[in-house]
This record gives C-alpha cells, sequence and structure tokens, in this order.
C-alpha cells in the first residue's frame, strides 16, 4: 500500500478530545518498559541531573508515566499543537507531577534551524510521531540537534499494513468499541505511516544506523539504541 500522509499536527479539537480520552495504556507502558529494560541492558542509571524529552508528547500520556517512574529526573514533553499541550497542561493543574513540564515547539522549526532548544536531552522518547511527519527526515534531523552525544533513543510507531483491506481489519480489530472519529484517525495513520523497512533505510540515510529497528507486533516497531 502506497503512503498517504495525514496533516502534520492535530489541533482539530474533536479529534484532540478523541484522543485525550482514548485509552492508550497498553501501548503507552511499553514505551516506559521498553525504556526501563534498555538501561538495564546497557547498564545505565538515571540521575537528577539528567533530562528526557517526549517527542510530540500530545495529550502527555507517556510523559507522565516517564514522570512518575523517575521522580528525580527532569522531564519535558514536546509538541507543535496548542490543543494537545493543553490538554497535557489540564491534566497536570490538576495532578501535579514536580518533575514534568511541557513546551510548544513545532519539530519541524528544530530540524530546519529555525529555532534551537535551549537544552540537549540525555534520553529521547516518541511514540506514534514519525508517521505525522510529511518529511520523515525532518524528524530525524530534529532528534540529532535535541540529543546529547551517548543520548538513549526510544521511538515507537504505526507499521504502515500491505493493503487497504488490512489496514480497515487491523482498525476493526483494535478500535471495535472506539468512537468513529478515533477510527477515522486511526485509519488515516496507519496509511501515513512507514515499514520497518523504510524506517532502516531512512536511518541510513540519516546517518542514524547505529539504532535499532524491530517489529513488535503487528501494529507497531520500535527504534532504539545510544547515539
Amino acid at each position: 500500500m502506497k503512503r498517504t500522509p495525514e496533516p502534520e499536527l492535530m489541533q482539530i479539537p474533536s479529534q484532540v478530545r478523541a484522543y485525550a480520552d482514548a485509552d492508550f495504556s497498553r501501548s503507552d507502558s511499553m514505551v516506559v518498559e521498553s525504556l526501563e529494560k534498555y538501561l538495564k541492558k546497557v547498564g545505565r542509571t538515571l540521575n537528577k541531573s539528567d533530562l528526557i524529552l517526549d517527542i510530540a508528547c500530545g495529550p502527555g500520556n507517556i510523559a507522565e508515566r516517564i514522570a512518575k517512574n523517575w521522580p528525580f529526573v527532569k522531564v519535558v514533553g514536546i509538541d507543535g499543537s496548542k490543543e494537545m499541550l493543553n490538554e497535557a497542561e489540564k491534566k497536570l493543574a490538576e495532578i501535579p507531577i514536580n518533575n514534568l513540564s511541557y513546551e510548544l515547539i513545532e519539530i519541524n522549526s528544530i530540524a530546519k534551524g529555525e529555532m534551537n532548544f535551549r537544552f540537549k536531552a540525555d534520553v529521547l522518547v516518541s511514540n506514534s510521531a514519525l508517521h505525522h511527519f510529511h518529511d520523515p527526515f525532518r524528524f530525524w534531523g530534529a532528534l540529532k540537534k535535541l540529543g546529547k552525544n551517548k543520548c538513549i533513543h526510544i521511538h515507537r510507531d504505526l507499521i504502515r499494513p500491505t493493503s487497504l483491506e488490512k489496514a480497515f481489519e487491523i482498525k476493526e480489530k483494535h478500535l471495535t468499541n472506539s468512537p468513529e472519529i478515533l477510527k477515522k484517525d486511526f485509519f488515516a495513520s496507519l496509511k501515513a505511516s512507514f515499514t520497518v523497512n523504510e524506517v532502516t533505510q531512512q536511518l541510513v540515510h540519516a546517518g542514524l544506523s547505529q539504532l535499532e529497528v524491530f517489529q513488535i507486533d503487528e501494529l507497531y516497531f520500535e527504534v532504539i539504541g545510544c547515539i
């Protein structure tokens, strides 16, 4: 199936609300688990001077989990959608997490050199971010600018199905009882996603071939490593 890009930013209030209300706890928790396992594998311990950036953090689900899991580490979620960050900051206002904050930053502007984030991260994570970029090299380029030397990377995203029929089957299987607006957005995301082979080639061309790409299940792949 040929890739069909979707809008880079989710800003329509009804879409944002549906996404924020959805239960992605299984997928969100797996990002945190992957980071825990990788830290253990490489024998690295995070400390209070470290910074974790959640790229395209959306409503903050993963940033919250990370901040609670490592309460002594500074965690910053960045996103280019003000609507999404409104949802994230609303939750943070209700239940404060002292080591967590959010910043409105359009990732493309970092990749293009139009702005510089004032800190570099020790850990960069993202979930379902890559497929939103019309030019995936903007995503990888931004990561190279945002991470310190020896930065740990955990990036998770959807795998594009082989056909529209398969995409429809996956949508119905995994979002059976979800609102139609969420089903529509999920279907669009499946069509906008990349294959494992495409991501592997992207990393080679971006000079990030040290990162490993592997398929997790029928829905997701993961990019992991230290550069």
